[in-house]
């Protein structure tokens, strides 16, 4: 597994950088829509 970054947007509007570990970056998408809902993503997620 490698570690992938994304920027998302929540909430309140702000932006966070978080961290994931999955297989590759489709995966860590899936993973971040999940805890922080779909379209929170800004950018794709990008090995860190």
């Amino acid at each position: 597994m490698k570690q992938y970054k994304a920027r998302i947007r929540l909430p309140n509007g702000s932006q966070q950088v978080v961290y994931v570990h999955a297989d590759d970056g489709l995966k860590a998408k899936y993973l971040i829509e999940a805890q922080y809902g779909k379209g929170s993503i800004i950018g794709i997620p990008t090995p860190a």
